[in-house]
């Protein structure tokens, strides 16, 4: 559910015709993975079960959760996101949670990520060893989602105006700061924003 959440949630923020039929859309989204499990019911259906679980939850929600902890932590910084915790709780969190978060966390789950990778074997069911094609379709699938970070990236650089220096300045910057961005004033091209801890 945290999953269908965050996609639901994304692609409405995003677009805003899904934004005002939100439920209609969620119920669309749900109905469409009701129609997809079922699959996973049939007689075959343990071998799509463990097609998806191996590569639709392995290595893509670690990459997920690895730009996801780059962007946090040394995008939008550190600093900033212990900034948002004391606005919301009263309370800066400690060095360690800090140090974590921008070098622990992010070195630890790229080991993962590539060694998931590197130790990637052709995939087995008890005494059943899946063919090729379908080794491939599950590769299709774990990339299906890997492959819409670099496109994204790629889209929101060409459809922002600028120069290149402004066009990336843009692209990674958040929304709310934009007007600094358009004054000069680029929080993620000074030192100080890559150093804080």
């Amino acid at each position: 559910m945290g999953g269908m959440e965050a996609v639901i949630t994304g692609l409405a923020d995003d677009f805003s015709i899904l934004k005002r039929h939100r439920k209609f859309f969620t119920f669309l989204v749900c109905g469409i993975t009701f129609l997809l499990a079922l699959l996973c019911i049939t007689n075959g259906g343990i071998y799509v079960l463990t097609l998806l679980d191996t590569f639709a939850a392995g290595t893509s929600i670690l990459f997920a959760v690895l730009i996801e902890a780059i962007g946090v932590s040394w995008f939008y910084g550190v600093d900033r996101f212990s900034d948002d915790i004391y606005r919301m709780l009263g309370f800066r969190p400690g060095l360690y949670w800090r140090l974590c978060w921008k070098f622990v966390s992010p070195a630890f789950l790229l080991f993962v990520v590539i060694v998931s990778i590197i130790t990637y074997k052709p995939l087995t069911y008890d005494e059943y060893k899946f063919p090729l094609w379908a080794n491939q379709t599950g590769w299709a699938v774990a990339l299906s989602s890997m492959i819409l970070v670099p496109i994204y990236i790629i889209y929101k650089f060409l459809t922002v105006q600028g120069s290149f220096k402004e066009r990336l300045a843009y692209s990674i910057t958040p929304e709310n700061e934009h007007h600094l961005v358009a004054q000069g004033d680029i929080r993620q091209f000074k030192l100080h924003h890559w150093m804080a801890i």
